[in-house]
């Protein structure tokens, strides 16, 4: 115990509207003080923009800067004030002045119990209540009764610690009566029992959940329902490296990746977790999407970093928190659809703040009812995990059993761990596949059936209107419409579905009729009676591509049709690519190559016949759209062809391919490739180059690369004949 200085934080507004807020922290040091700061300065839902923290061992000056991370969320920066105070040691300790501590060590634990009529988001508006009141939730219970009703039980601590007075509890129930409305039934606060002491009971998981939950490494090439998005490679390339030839008494830490919400945390938490100081650090603002952090740093005994292996294991530790801040896992739990979330435990047993509101929030947004809800702890790899668990309910709107979807689901709530880049910051080409507000695109699918109608009844202008709506829904989505459709939260992060290439209506789009199948049907039978006509099958696959391999459809004939209009529109908006110079529409392209001809469970839902001219139109334009790092896998997926005797193998086949689009783009007098360069195919044959391409601007240049560890004699035996 001890007497804490009154001015040991200091906030000050920014100048302007707009401008961080900044902390300032002067207070005695203690190791794991900087995790404990940025602890609650994410549980007040704030965003740590830069940073610098500095410390002799004995005093420590830390400064942030900081921003809410909801423009509507109101932040008590008196009660922030207070609690920040109340975690920094003790300027005058007790041995001089024996003193009760402004903080008791630990809060008791409150049961909110109350009932409701079932709704959409309801629990994430109880949530949003407890949180705006500063009530932490220790543990939950929500159960869904058959019919409409909900039961939730909230163990609940209060941080103001004011909850055993009588208006603190009357505040907490009329809060939740005034969201709730008619709706709720009753609403019961009382001190929990001595049978809640150990609110962290155990989590049962089956082994297969845990091990797709806890494994440490990943492979990409491994099929898995785990919360990876394909936008995984860019955070792999999180680089964590130590130094100790810049301090005599401190090893460097630097660290480089891709930023999300909690960044800052989860390094201090590791570094509190292993018993690292900081004496000195550095907290940069986003560049592209990416931070660096500059920390020096030295062992709790004063000691800098010097053995090989602890650098090593330090390094590998703090990769696999950047890299998996949580883990997310959606898997089918008999009949229903359970949605796993898990995020390690500080040795101290304190867990990450606003997971469940996080969570609840993702949900709610996405439109997913939840039928059930509790949260638990498990351990593994000799540590201990939160464990959130969630049934979704299947009577939703959306086909919970669609791959597409559950990805939705599962970026939707990375997307709300990095809610960091909202402001500003990501990188330049924005990121990922969160499912849209559906009221927006409900009014433009209503517009896309309206002028199909229309083109319908109207022969004279009907190719007019085919060719507005193409050009429609092929536009990118401006600043204005982003906002609109994927809301304030998401306005600026809008694609984290790791592809690349401008956002298009008909991207969106595409994801929306799959999210909501319903929704798109009388647009695609509109189409089906428009085949014949130019633009048709255009509209078809820009819309629908992501659609048909979804679902199963059961009529072959239907199948082959779909298949054919899908590959036939392919081609045609492909060559509007290179005519015009752009890659408006490269997400179709990565989407056909990644998730279809990549994928063999995707690419058996169409004929073989289709597959095959499916895997030619892709061996065209596959270095137009810069993916021939893709090319040994392509070619080892490319099906099977009747004359293949004759022409020869699956390289072969691409080569002819290659060669065809090559005389195409010199007859139709496209200029595209700029100074092909000659690549030398070399396995004991005398070295042959591939001519030059005509010349055209160097941002459209694609140039057909051999990486030289390739089997080139087996790869591309025909490269030496067809150039």
């Amino acid at each position: 115990m001890g007497v804490t200085n009154d001015d040991a934080v200091l906030i000050e507004k920014g100048k302007k509207a707009g401008e961080p807020y900044v902390i300032t922290v002067n207070c005695p040091d203690k190791t794991g003080l900087g995790c404990d700061i940025c602890h609650t300065i994410l549980e007040f839902g704030l965003y740590i923009t830069r940073g610098d923290v500095s410390t002799d061992g004995i005093w420590c000056y830390v400064v942030l800067w900081v921003i809410p991370h909801s423009s509507s969320r109101v932040v008590r920066w008196m009660n922030l004030k207070d609690r920040l105070q109340s975690i920094c040691p003790p300027s005058i300790p007790s041995f001089y002045l024996n003193q009760p501590s402004q903080r008791s060590s630990s809060s008791p634990v409150y049961l909110l119990k109350f009932c409701s009529v079932d709704r959409k988001g309801l629990l994430h508006d109880v949530t949003e209540v407890l949180d705006e009141l500063e009530l932490t939730i220790q543990r939950v219970k929500v159960t869904t009764t058959p019919d409409g009703y909900v039961l939730d039980l909230f163990f609940i601590k209060d941080n103001l610690e004011l909850l055993h007075t009588k208006a603190r509890q009357d505040e907490t129930c009329e809060r939740l009566y005034t969201v709730l409305g008619e709706s709720c039934i009753s609403c019961e606060l009382q001190l929990a029992g001595p049978h809640c002491e150990n609110l962290q009971g155990t989590s049962s998981l089956s082994s297969v959940a845990a091990e797709e939950l806890f494994r440490f490494t990943l492979s990409e090439k491994e099929p898995r329902s785990q919360a990876l998005s394909q936008d995984i490679t860019e955070l792999k390339r999180a680089s964590v490296k130590t130094d100790n030839s810049l301090s005599p008494a401190h090893t460097l830490l630097q660290i480089n990746c891709v930023d999300h919400k909690g960044f800052l945390y989860d390094i201090m938490r590791t570094l509190k977790d292993c018993n690292i100081k900081i004496a000195y650090g550095r907290f940069s603002p986003v560049n592209k999407g990416r931070r660096e952090l500059d920390l020096f740093i030295q062992h709790k005994d004063g000691e800098k970093i010097v053995d090989p292996e602890k650098q090593d294991a330090l390094c590998s530790r703090l990769k696999l928190e950047l890299l998996h801040p949580l883990r997310v896992l959606i898997a089918n739990r008999g009949p229903d659809t359970e949605l796993l979330v898990a995020n390690p435990v500080e040795v101290s047993g304190r867990g990450r703040p606003r997971v469940f509101y996080d969570v609840t929030f993702a949900l709610k947004n996405l439109g997913i009812c939840i039928f059930l809800a509790e949260i638990g702890r498990h351990s593994a790899a000799e540590r201990e995990w939160e464990i959130y668990r969630f049934l979704l309910d299947e009577n939703c709107n959306f086909q919970l059993s669609s791959k597409v979807v559950r990805n939705q689901i599962v970026d939707k709530k990375k997307q709300e761990e990095r809610a960091a880049l909202l402001y500003g910051m990501r990188r330049g080409e924005v990121q990922a596949s969160t499912v849209p507000s559906s009221a927006y695109l409900t009014a433009l699918t209503l517009e896309i059936e309206k002028k199909l109608q229309r083109a319908l009844a109207s022969a004279s202008q009907r190719p007019n209107l085919l060719q507005e709506l193409f050009a429609d829904i092929a536009l990118e989505v401006d600043d204005r419409a982003k906002q609109i459709i994927f809301g304030e939260e998401d306005a600026i992060s809008v694609a984290d579905d790791g592809y690349s290439g401008p956002i298009c209506f008909y991207s969106v789009l595409a994801d929306y009729f799959v999210c909501m199948p319903q929704n798109g049907k009388s647009i695609l039978d509109l189409i089906v009676q428009l085949w014949s006509q130019s633009f048709a099958s255009n509209i078809f696959a820009l819309l629908f591509h992501k659609w048909m391999f979804e679902f199963q459809l059961d009529n072959p004939e239907v199948s082959l049709r779909y298949s054919s209009a899908l590959v036939r529109g392919a081609t045609n908006v492909f060559w509007i690519d290179i005519q015009s110079n752009a890659t408006r529409f490269l997400r179709l392209f990565q989407y056909l190559l990644d998730e279809v001809a990549l994928d063999s469970e995707r690419l058996k839902k169409i004929p073989q016949q289709a597959q095959r001219d499916l895997f030619l139109l892709l061996s065209r334009f596959i270095f137009f759209y810069n993916s021939a790092d893709k090319l040994e896998s392509f070619l080892k997926q490319f099906p099977d062809f009747p004359n293949a005797f004759l022409i020869g193998s699956a390289a072969d086949i691409f080569v002819i391919e290659l060669a065809d689009q090559k005389s195409k783009l010199y007859i139709s007098g496209v200029r595209i490739f700029n100074k092909f360069q000659p690549y030398q195919f070399q396995h004991g044959i005398k070295s042959r180059c591939l001519p030059p391409f005509t010349s055209v601007p160097s941002t459209t240049s694609r140039l057909l690369h051999v990486h030289s560890s390739a089997p080139t004699a087996t790869v591309l035996p025909l490269a030496l004949i067809y150039f």
